[in-house]
């Protein structure tokens, strides 16, 4: 009977010393995605920003890199840096970020060349989007 208890006594410690399943903290939120800020996340990151190009350069500066001129546009459109687009429409340039509100900034998500041609067509540039999404109280 004392290997019976030994063997108890054996498990229970093992059983004791094993880690359970690590919960992240609640402001863990979700995993960032290196295409996409929302708001939660300019919120979570107390970035005190005003507008959307403070948001981005602060939280993606990746994103306001330039990406090399390209010739291959048919329309002479060839740019080093990503256009912007609000809500489905060309906006401007990576400037034009400066002019929309970081409090009316629902997502804002970038795409690559490749992303942007096949979401946006010629209008998607030669150096990729960085599309601007409003909040907008019907959208949740």
């Amino acid at each position: 009977m004392s290997v019976r208890y030994l063997y108890l006594v054996a498990v229970a410690a093992i059983v004791g010393c094993a880690t359970g399943p690590s919960t992240p903290p609640l402001s863990a939120g979700l995993p960032r995605k290196s295409n996409a800020l929302t708001d939660v996340e300019i919120a979570d990151a107390h970035a005190d920003v005003n507008t959307a190009f403070e948001a981005v350069s602060r939280l993606r500066p990746n994103w306001l890199a330039s990406h090399g001129v390209t010739s291959g546009q048919s329309n002479g459109a060839g740019t080093e840096y990503a256009i912007v687009f609000f809500d489905g429409q060309q906006f401007g340039d990576l400037n034009s970020l400066r002019n929309i509100p970081a409090f009316q900034v629902g997502a804002i998500r970038y795409y690559d060349v490749t992303q942007a041609g096949a979401r946006f067509g010629i209008r998607g540039g030669s150096s990729g989007v960085i599309e601007v999404i409003s909040k907008n109280p019907g959208r949740q």
